[in-house]
């Protein structure tokens, strides 16, 4: 089994590709050695390794030269703001930090979710039951900022579930997967869009090429009017990598297209048994019992 990541082949890009990857590489050497330096000298319990973070490098440099169409000029000024962007918000320690963690532990609860498997082309695989999120709780529960970390926590968590199994394979994964389950979505989801906008801005500026497809199922009748409001805010990119599945035995047909079975959950079709509480692999926590009737969302 491989404990590195392959290394970054530039002779995959052509002669104009390359050349524009050294120019971007050349001119962002020494911010990056000092990037990579302050990253070093971090107190994290998972050390670092230079020559693996160098490797890292290329391969992000290669994803925003893609996402910024080439452009030199725009790719060195998002990676600048990237490294800028990734210091001042503690991400590098993000998966260390223990407040973080305890959110985390009690959004799952409120939006029922899972880290759950690979595709069948090795991306991590995330599912979340969207529909059931507790909006109310959301809003109560935590102050925008620490969603936005939760959300920062996320997204280093699957990239380095891609990096993990990237090493475990041989062969370099960078993209991940998601399904976003709508069952019982309701119109008060709305409450919550102006920090998804938030997150999708993080996602696009400093996370560029990581999303490879987000899979919507059982999609409710207002899904149309809600996807209006949120689809001025989806990069043409990432829409093309969106798919709306129609409720139906056809759900199962399509995800098992992408995903083997046994990396899939019961009740998409799968027949995971590695999850603790298969065949039920996301829990759903029982909020009402310990809600007042009075305060139970609508």
């Amino acid at each position: 089994m491989a404990t590195t990541s392959p290394l970054f082949d530039i002779n995959q890009l052509n002669i104009d590709q390359q050349k524009k990857f050294d120019t971007v590489y050349n001119e962002l050497k020494s911010k990056h050695t000092s990037y990579l330096q302050y990253k070093l000298n971090l107190p994290l319990k998972n050390k670092l390794d230079s020559e693996q973070e160098e490797n890292e490098w290329r391969y992000e440099l290669h994803r925003f030269l893609r996402a910024r169409k080439w452009n030199v000029t725009h790719t060195i000024k998002s990676l600048q703001e990237m490294i800028q962007w990734r210091i001042d918000n503690k991400v590098d320690s993000i998966l260390e930090h223990a407040p973080t963690l305890s959110r985390m532990d009690v959004l799952r609860r409120v939006i029922p979710s899972a880290q759950h498997g690979y595709t069948k082309v090795h991306r991590p695989l995330y599912i979340e039951k969207s529909g059931l999120t507790r909006v109310n709780k959301i809003l109560n529960m935590f102050t925008p900022e620490e969603l936005l970390q939760c959300h920062i926590y996320w997204l280093e968590y699957i990239c380095q579930r891609a990096r993990e199994h990237s090493r475990q394979l041989g062969k370099h994964v960078e993209t991940f997967t998601s399904i976003s389950d709508l069952h019982d979505c309701k119109w008060n989801i709305r409450k919550v869009f102006h920090i998804c906008k938030e997150f999708l801005y993080i996602d696009d500026n400093y996370y560029p090429e990581r999303l490879g497809q987000l899979f919507f199922v059982n999609p409710p009748a207002i899904f149309p009017a809600l996807w209006d409001i949120v689809k001025h805010w989806v990069d043409p990119v990432t829409k093309a990598k969106i798919i709306v599945v129609k409720k139906g035995s056809g759900t199962s047909t399509l995800l098992l297209q992408h995903i083997d079975s046994d990396q899939l959950p019961h009740e998409y079709g799968g027949s995971c048994k590695a999850c603790s509480t298969a065949p039920n692999c996301i829990t759903v926590y029982d909020w009402d019992k310990d809600t007042p009737e009075d305060e139970k969302e609508e």
